[in-house]
């Protein structure tokens, strides 16, 4: 029995689409928690984060964090290394924009070590556009949403983030 060459060229291709290392930036689709997660585990933070940008769905990822997904918010930590100045502030603003919504994911995520994640930028209400049309509606959802925080873990950071909060200038 013969074999086609057209066989092997066919099923290659296939083969690459299932691989869970190459599932975030798949062309077909939007990318996934899980498929971000492989992809900056396979090809380290900065591609992986780049092959989104390239892909034009490095939206998908701030939309997820914005909403306060746990597994969006999950990813950030191993973000961090690898946010630029593009990503950077676009990831601080989902942050900010989730951070009313559920603060004691957030919170966690926060690192002064890290300048997209400091929390002086992400309380200061670091938003590109107009995200948020009621600012001032913003600022007293988030200060009361962090003050109903009382794990003793999170009281050094909730605190400078109402403080980033109470001397934020909103950005023009």
């Amino acid at each position: 029995m013969r074999t086609s060459g057209l066989l092997p060229c066919l099923a290659l291709p296939a083969l690459l689409l299932l691989s869970p290392a190459r599932a975030a930036p798949a062309a077909q689709g939007a990318p996934t928690p899980a498929g971000v997660a492989a992809a900056i585990q396979a090809d380290g933070v900065a591609q992986a984060l780049g092959a989104l940008d390239d892909a034009d769905t490095f939206d998908t990822v701030t939309d997820g964090i914005a909403a306060a997904d746990p597994a969006w918010l999950a990813l950030v930590p191993a973000m961090g290394p690898g946010l630029d100045s593009d990503s950077g502030p676009a990831v601080a603003a989902a942050l900010a924009l989730a951070l009313p919504q559920k603060p004691r994911l957030v919170l966690p995520l926060l690192d002064e070590a890290t300048p997209a994640l400091d929390p002086a930028r992400v309380c200061a209400h670091p938003f590109m556009h107009d995200e948020v049309p009621d600012l001032k509606g913003y600022v007293r959802r988030t200060r009361a949403a962090l003050r109903r925080v009382r794990d003793e873990g999170l009281r050094a950071v909730r605190d400078r983030c109402l403080a980033a909060l109470g001397t934020a200038k909103p950005v023009p």
